[in-house]
């Protein structure tokens, strides 16, 4: 049995779209395309394998005649996954790039329609068979009929087995699941305001959060900025990082590489400064190739020189 588990409720088939001049009003025509199983938990996988962990399962939710060419595209990646089985379709997520800048538009469908038979065969087929992996990571959102409770109690089921949960989703998912007191909570600086009402420069409402959340049992939590870089706060010791200079506005998988470059560094028992270098040049590495996570390991440890951490308190 794998050590990681990575759950991934709504999948997407990928089709990215690289033009010449991205023409918002008119019709694009693709000098490349490039088509990958994605979603964030995928996205993650992808990630991983670059840096050289294999010791998970991408598991969640497929179906259909999408599914099966997702699944194909996920073996030939030699991506290790466990999915089960549903009737609808997976989604496709549709981007158009602009080669030159990473200028697009991203267009994502909502996601197959799961009925409650279903939902119940997928909780009874994680249980069963994950339970002896010992990191849980929670990936992305949930396609229509998985309520956001019953993903509440998948993890909470994991945490009462004191497994390492992480968490990186948005929305009500994340409000719910914030509450279980997961090992590291992964958010974005719009989710933060948006989900908790808490800004990140604002010191004491930033620390009055944290405490909130260290009393559940939460160690890590990381706030993403985009190009502006990103925060980690563990034991209130406050770890900013940014970058020297921007590579490319093309973004799609940038998180999930950073995850990646997280959950890589615990593994291998970094400090934290150490894993938020890592996190930050995984995520820049992701900006320079079209396609969610893929990324070069070699561009990686070039881009660790170019990253800045500061320390603070809070």
């Amino acid at each position: 049995m794998p050590e990681t588990l990575i759950i991934n409720f709504n999948p997407a088939l990928d089709r990215t779209a690289v033009v010449d001049r991205y023409n918002p009003y008119g019709v694009n025509k693709a000098k490349e395309l490039i088509v990958l199983p994605g979603g964030k938990g995928v996205n993650l996988g992808r990630a991983l394998k670059t840096l050289g962990y294999t010791d998970f399962v991408c598991s969640g939710i497929i179906g259909g005649n999408i599914g099966r060419l997702y699944n194909a595209l996920l073996d030939r990646e030699g991506i290790p996954n466990d999915f089960f089985w549903i009737r609808d379709e997976t989604r496709i997520a549709y981007a158009t790039y602009e080669e030159s800048t990473g200028v697009g538009v991203i267009t994502n469908e909502q996601g197959p329609n799961v009925t409650e038979e279903e939902i119940t065969g997928l909780n009874n087929f994680i249980i069963t068979k994950y339970t002896t992996a010992n990191i849980i990571i929670l990936s992305g959102g949930s396609p229509p009929g998985v309520p956001p409770e019953d993903i509440r109690g998948l993890v909470n089921i994991f945490k009462n087995k004191d497994k390492q949960i992480f968490i990186d989703t948005s929305g009500d998912i994340l409000r719910l699941c914030a509450d279980t007191g997961p090992y590291c909570l992964k958010i974005n600086e719009d989710e933060l305001k948006d989900a908790f009402g808490v800004d990140l420069e604002a010191k004491d409402a930033l620390r009055e959060f944290y405490s909130s959340l260290a009393r559940l049992g939460t160690k890590w939590l990381i706030v993403t900025r985009g190009e502006n870089g990103a925060v980690f706060i563990v034991d209130n010791k406050v770890l900013s990082g940014k970058n020297k200079r921007i590579y490319s506005h093309y973004a799609i998988g940038s998180g999930d590489a950073f995850l990646a470059g997280i959950l890589y560094g615990s593994l291998k028992r970094f400090s934290p400064e150490e894993i938020l270098t890592l996190a930050m040049s995984c995520g820049c590495a992701n900006t320079l190739h079209f396609g969610a996570c893929v990324f070069d390991r070699e561009d990686c440890e070039r881009i660790k020189n170019e990253i800045i951490i500061e320390e603070s308190y809070l």
